[in-house]
C-alpha cells in the first residue's frame, strides 16, 4: 500500500511491529534461558552438526561437489579436444589446397552429397607388377 506524505505505511508500520515483537521474544529467550542468542544458534548449530542426517547430507553434498567439478573438468577437456580437431581440420584443408595448387588443380568446397549426385571418371593405370593405380578425376566434362 501507498502511504501519504508525513505519514507512515502499512507495509513499513507492519515490519516494524514485527521487528519489535521480534526484539521482544529474543529478550524473553535471553531472560528464560539465560544465554544470548547468538550462545543459543551456537548450541543449535552444534548439535544439528552432530545429527546423522545432516551428516549424511553434508557427505552427499561433498560427493555432488565432487561429481560436478569432476563433469566441468571434462567438458572443459572435450571443449579443448573439439577446438584441437576444429584448428586441424582447417590446416589439413588448408594443406589440400596447397597440394592441389602445386598440382595445378583448382580445390572445390563442396559437400560429400554434392558429390554423390554427379558422375565421376575413373582413370585405371596398370603398372609393372600388375597392381592397379585408381585415379578419380572428379569430372566427367
Amino acid at each position: 500500500m501507498s502511504s501519504l506524505p508525513g505519514h507512515i505505511g502499512l507495509d513499513t508500520a507492519t515490519r516494524t511491529l514485527e521487528s519489535e515483537e521480534i526484539a521482544e521474544l529474543q529478550q524473553a529467550v535471553v531472560e528464560e534461558l539465560g544465554i544470548s542468542m547468538e550462545e543459543l544458534r551456537q548450541f543449535i548449530d552444534e548439535v544439528l552438526e552432530k545429527m546423522d542426517c545432516v551428516q549424511q547430507r553434508k557427505k552427499q553434498l561433498a560427493q555432488l561437489e565432487t561429481w560436478v567439478t569432476q563433469k566441468e573438468s571434462e567438458v572443459a577437456h572435450v571443449d579443448q579436444l573439439f577446438d584441437d580437431a576444429s584448428r586441424a581440420l582447417t590446416n589439413c584443408e588448408s594443406v589440400v589446397k596447397d597440394f592441389y595448387s602445386n598440382l595445378g588443380l583448382q580445390y572445390r568446397d563442396s559437400s560429400s552429397e554434392d558429390e554423390a549426385s554427379r558422375p565421376t571418371e575413373i582413370i585405371e593405370i596398370r603398372d609393372e607388377d600388375d597392381d592397379v593405380l585408381t585415379i578419380d578425376s572428379g569430372n566427367l566434362t
